[in-house]
């Protein structure tokens, strides 16, 4: 390398720009030019310090308190005189300059010629009030019997509804999960109530009665997050955990990160990592311990945790319901891996192709079946009863059941829902179903458990197989997988 590196060349290779080659190169030309290995120094400082400079907190000092602060300097020079203000041009570009540095800001002003101004009589400029920015939630899942503000809300409505400081929640038998941020979210267990007392970018303030269950990302600094139980209050910066309380007293569990809980006349009681803490009404703070949780305890807060959807910034238009049913009542579902506890219930989801898991009597989960979610319309699944749910039908039954679908199905139709398939060169595709026929020959659940085709497809494969009829006769539940 015969010429001199370019500082902008020493910055795209710290940023990984360059490739290994050319990075060796410059650094061999460094290592014997005192110039380049001088800009390689001043520039590695400076790309090592961006990466601070973009955590730090700008202090919360808005323009009008900038402002006023230049006003006064300028009125104070006016009255100590008793003259015109003599404040040279270049004095006020630093004062303007200097003050708005000072708010965390970087500005570009051009100053036009003084005129000359009458005589004014100056008095202190009040500081302006920085309000913090309102914060919103949005429903994430719905279970049960829910209450909004004293209302049962409308499914639909609940979802497309921001809620904000000052909304109470109410819980019978029942669950709502809201979320608040990409990684932030809580739920309001059975026969609680919740209170957002502040909901805003400097505080949150959440006043509970019951069972609330949290995950908070970590906090900026200047950030608080409390959840005020009777007299104690639990303030956390980041992290997943839960507090019940009730007449007996107050429980708050951790599975991950460290909680403080504080009254106005204890030291504060630390909860961390898999710990818990029980201080019983009438009890001080002082007399109560972190305990370690048990595994039962670590698995139940793991499972309980809110229901949060990637995506914030978007997820009002970039989401939509999806509600999951059941034939057997709380059956236990996942969702993409994830349980979400027992159905019925609504959940918040994103657009694409989801998997359904459910749980048998037995409580082992067995692959259900899929959902195509779009952003557009809301989606429905229903978990079909398990083998071992139910009595076992015998064979015959089955097997009659199943002759009945091969002979009562319209293949011309199915030929249609994948003929442009065909005329592209793919054939011997397949659906997997789930079907449930019942003793008076009605389907009560269709589920289309794996296959190779597209979305719009399966689902007119789905219609097509849905629209069998059967005779009376046993009741069947079955699996069965079909080439088309």
């Amino acid at each position: 390398m015969s010429k001199h590196v370019a500082p902008v060349r020493w910055a795209d290779a710290f940023a990984g720009g360059v490739s290994a080659a050319e990075r060796a190169e410059m650094d061999r030309h460094a290592a014997e030019c005192v110039k380049c290995r001088r800009e390689r120094v001043r520039v590695q400082r400076t790309s090592d310090t961006l990466p601070i400079l973009r955590q730090q907190v700008a202090p919360e000092l808005s323009w009008d308190s900038v402002r006023a602060r230049v006003h006064w300097a300028v009125s104070k020079a006016k009255r100590s005189t008793g003259e015109q203000p003599t404040v040279s041009r270049r004095r006020f570009q630093f004062l303007v300059a200097t003050a708005a540095l000072a708010a965390g800001g970087i500005g570009v002003y051009a100053f036009a010629r003084s005129k000359p101004v009458a005589s004014v009589v100056a008095t202190h400029a009040p500081e302006a009030v920085v309000h913090a920015a309102p914060m919103t939630a949005l429903v994430s899942r719905l279970a049960g019997d829910v209450m909004i503000d004293g209302a049962h809300p409308d499914s639909n409505a609940a979802f497309r509804s921001p809620l904000g400081a000052g909304t109470v929640l109410a819980t019978g038998d029942g669950r709502i999960d809201l979320q608040f941020g990409d990684a932030s979210a809580f739920a309001l267990g059975p026969h609680s109530t919740l209170e957002l007392r502040s909901f805003d970018a400097d505080t949150v303030a959440l006043v509970v009665d019951g069972t609330v269950d949290l995950e908070v990302a970590p906090r900026a600094k200047n950030q608080r997050f409390y959840v005020v139980a009777g007299d104690r209050t639990i303030e956390v910066r980041g992290t997943r955990f839960a507090v019940k309380h009730d007449a007996s007293g107050t429980l708050v569990s951790c599975q991950h990160g460290l909680v403080a809980v504080h009254t106005a006349a204890s030291p504060d009681l630390m909860v961390g990592t898999a710990r818990k803490a029980f201080v019983p009404a009438g009890h001080a703070l002082a007399e109560a311990h972190a305990v370690p949780l048990t595994a039962e305890e670590l698995t139940a807060l793991a499972t309980a945790t809110p229901w949060s959807v990637p995506g914030w910034a978007g997820l009002v238009t970039h989401s939509t319901p999806l509600d999951i049913a059941a034939a057997a009542p709380q059956r236990a579902v996942r969702v993409d891996g994830v349980e979400l506890g027992a159905a019925p219930f609504a959940m918040r989801a994103t657009p694409g192709r989801h998997t359904i898991e459910a749980a048998d009597s037995a409580g082992h989960f067995h692959r259900a079946g899929w959902v195509d979610v779009t952003a557009t319309a809301r989606a429905h699944f229903e978990a079909m009863p398990l083998p071992n749910d139910t009595a076992t039908p015998p064979t015959g039954a089955i097997a009659a059941r199943k002759h009945e679908l091969a002979v009562g199905v319209d293949h011309a139709r199915l030929k249609q829902c994948t003929r442009r398939l065909a005329k592209s060169g793919l054939l011997n595709t397949f659906v997997q179903i789930e079907i449930t026929v019942d003793g008076a020959g009605a389907i009560n659940v269709l589920n289309i458990v794996d296959t190779d085709l597209p979305s719009d497809t399966a689902q007119c494969v789905h219609d097509a197989l849905a629209d069998v009829h059967f005779a009376a006769g046993t009741a069947a539940t079955w699996r069965q997988k079909l080439t088309l």
